[in-house]
């Protein structure tokens, strides 16, 4: 999975230290992008509107560089984020590379939430095949009742 590909919202009101680090990222100059996006974390206040966005794009440059305390920095920004899917698809990403399936997955839903359209939230979802809910939510899902019923709705949506 790349480490960004070009599914981001329009940067244009960002500041050039975070375009830069962006580009950086595009281009796998990991040290250079962890160097420009911390220029730019660190150069705009909390109450910012961008403010989750830079922090989300350097922890996830922190943690594609091998530093572990990026997925933090990550988290912490989704934890306040209500408008943005890049803040999740860069924690999801993030705790993708940390081979956290669970929490990735939990990324992209709480991502789609927020952004159903984001385009780097459905394609992400997309390629990593997230499952249905099990049919019987009861009992589990290796049981033969959802096997079956899990085949039958399948082949049901496939008619239709």
């Amino acid at each position: 999975m790349s480490a960004v590909q070009d599914v981001y919202q329009n940067f244009s009101a960002c500041c050039s230290d975070f375009i830069l680090g962006v580009e950086s990222l595009k281009e796998r100059s990991i040290p250079e992008a962890v160097y420009q996006l911390r220029k730019a974390y660190e150069n705009v206040n909390r109450s910012n509107l961008y403010h989750n966005k830079y922090a989300s794009y350097y922890g996830l440059a922190r943690v594609l560089s091998g530093d572990d305390e990026g997925l933090d920095l990550c988290r912490k920004a989704a934890v306040s984020e209500i408008n943005d899917g890049d803040v999740y698809l860069n924690l999801a990403r993030a705790e993708w590379f940390c081979h956290n399936r669970k929490n990735t997955i939990i990324a992209l839903k709480k991502g789609l939430k927020v952004d159903k359209r984001h385009p780097g939230l459905r394609q992400m979802r997309s390629q990593l095949g997230v499952r249905q809910r099990s049919t019987l939510r009861f009992l589990p899902r290796s049981h033969p009742l959802n096997h079956a019923l899990g085949k039958l709705m399948r082949t049901e949506r496939e008619i239709i």
